[in-house]
């Protein structure tokens, strides 16, 4: 029995928490019910591809630490990926390989100029500090987009502000470095109905 089984092996593990630890992660594959993930400073050098054996897995917050991609990441559970502050990260990869991915967060991420959204179906979306991101190829296609959030971006806000937003859409916040502009933009996005508040991260 793996360390994290014997962890659950009295009590269930719902959520789980690894500050620079490697060693043995696998055996998180053997805890049941673990459903909620954040690993903080986890080195680059370590796989991610532990996670795609941890079947009821439905939240994973990758902190700190660093790697380039996120390429050997893949659950067919997962619903809820926040990705903040993790050095390097220079691209998300094919989406497609999280089926269920509901919601992504991405905050804190300089080098990442492009999140290919194809092959994704999010309900909620937040950009932040991503100041080098300037596309979002596969946008359009994200017809069951509930949430949009992005601040200090490179992306064109006057086309988001302006674009057509599918009809699922019911919240849109936009931030850049001017206070008019922000104002301008929060009136006429309140015109057109698109400023509910979200009870999450966005």
């Amino acid at each position: 029995m793996s360390q994290w089984a014997a962890i659950s092996s009295a009590e269930t593990l719902i959520r789980e928490f690894q500050n620079g630890l490697s060693k043995g992660i696998d055996g998180l594959q053997d805890v049941p019910r673990l459903r909620n993930l954040t690993l903080s400073g986890y080195a680059k050098k370590h796989p991610l591809n532990f996670v795609n054996g941890i079947s009821t897995l439905k939240e994973l917050k990758l902190i700190l630490g660093g790697r380039v991609d996120l390429d050997d990441l893949s659950n067919k559970s997962l619903e809820i990926l926040q990705v903040i502050r993790v050095q390097g990260l220079t691209t998300m990869g094919d989406l497609s390989r999280l089926p269920a991915l509901s919601a992504l967060r991405i905050e804190d991420q300089i080098q990442l100029k492009q999140v290919d959204l194809n092959g994704a179906s999010l309900k909620r979306l937040a950009l932040t500090n991503c100041k080098n991101l300037v596309e979002l190829p596969g946008l359009e296609t994200q017809d069951q987009l509930r949430e949009f959030s992005a601040s200090r971006v490179a992306l064109d806000l006057d086309g988001l502000r302006d674009r057509e937003w599918p009809s699922a859409t019911r919240s849109v916040r936009l931030f850049s470095g001017k206070n008019k502009w922000n104002d301008d933009a929060a009136a006429r996005l309140t015109a057109r109905n698109l400023t509910e508040r979200g009870d999450l991260w966005l």
